[in-house]
């Protein structure tokens, strides 16, 4: 099975002089290694801010924590993406996109509506705007009602517009995996965990274009990485 994404959140990887944590580094280099010898074209990860810095500068060392990786990675094959989560991260919408990615070609976003969502972002429109940086995709069910976060559906059991999503996908050539993420504890265990995979596998499948239309071998994404074989 292909390993679409390796990735590491919430880390501290900036000390409270602005210093890159050596030790969190290192772990980075490390599964760049591992995504490097499994043929895993992505990494993930975040930068956290510095307390007390201005937005700018928290923002410009992210940048250099960021293109440190990418140096590290790129002889390997690997590319790096920033998580679109505030969890450990400061670039994480379009206020860090905006400084961050113009200063490092190549580096993209693994981008999760949900958070989008439950931050009270225009997720078609940001995904519109930014989805030719996105090289890794989450499919994650969000429900929000009055304000309130419910556990965190199955895609398909949600209200997330996926068949407007999925051609804003089509739209920027995406050809990346959909990666399944079962999230609430209510739905990431026992009989409903297996049927909710299992219904968001079937119904994520209609949206993506067969072999027999792609032309050429293979689908025009390749479909769920979520413990189960390609469609």
């Amino acid at each position: 099975m292909k390993v679409a994404n390796i990735g590491r959140w919430g880390s501290r990887r900036l000390l409270g002089d602005g210093k890159v944590n050596e030790y969190e580094k290192e772990q980075d280099f490390a599964l760049i290694d591992l995504a490097s010898a499994l043929g895993c074209p992505n990494f993930t990860c975040g930068c956290n801010e510095v307390d007390g810095l201005p937005f700018s500068v928290n923002a410009q060392l992210a940048v250099e924590y960021f293109r440190t990786l990418m140096d590290y990675a790129t002889p390997k094959g690997v590319r790096i993406l920033i998580y679109n989560c505030g969890w450990g991260n400061i670039i994480f919408d379009k206020r860090g996109w905006d400084i961050a990615l113009p200063q490092l070609p190549g580096v993209g976003i693994k981008y999760d509506i949900s958070h989008c969502v439950n931050r009270d972002g225009d997720y078609l429109w940001e995904m519109y705007e930014y989805g030719k940086y996105i090289g890794h995709f989450h499919v994650k069910g969000t429900l929000r009602i009055r304000g309130h976060n419910i556990p965190d559906p199955p895609a398909g059991l949600d209200d997330i517009q996926w068949g407007a999503s999925i051609a804003i996908l089509y739209t920027h050539d995406y050809k990346g995996a959909l990666s399944l993420e079962p999230h609430s504890r209510v739905w990431s265990e026992g009989a409903k965990g297996d049927w909710g995979i299992r219904f968001t596998r079937d119904f994520i499948k209609k949206y993506v274009m067969d072999e027999g239309h792609a032309g050429d071998g293979r689908a025009f994404m390749p479909g769920v990485d979520a413990g189960h074989p390609r469609f």
